[in-house]
């Protein structure tokens, strides 16, 4: 989907997560959870792609959009800043896992 286009409807569940897409928003045990714009379209992303490894070329396109430029660090800092929103314990990730050249959220 393109950054900006119509909601997309529904949601999805990973571990003790709820994504609304329709919403844009994340709940956590039933909690609301805040984020940004980057870091919604990059948990969609995760969420649409459960247990499958994403090289940081394909998050970033497929979060941002053509129109991005490549910071390879860029996606590791939202990665990060993702942790401390989704896992209970961020250094020791257990939801959105590190693979080589990418991440991968547990299905």
């Amino acid at each position: 989907s393109v950054p900006g286009a119509p909601a997309e409807e529904g949601t999805i569940a990973f571990g003790p997560h709820t994504l609304d897409l329709a919403a844009r928003s994340l709940a956590c045990n039933g909690r609301n959870v805040a984020l940004t714009t980057g870091e919604f379209s990059l948990l969609r992303v995760f969420a649409q792609y459960p247990g499958q490894p994403l090289a940081r070329e394909k998050l970033m396109m497929l979060a941002r959009g053509r129109d991005h430029e490549v910071f390879d660090r860029a996606i590791d800092v939202q990665v990060s800043r993702l942790r401390k929103l989704i896992e209970p314990d961020p250094a020791n990730a257990r939801l959105l896992l590190t693979e080589s050249g990418g991440y991968r959220l547990q299905a």
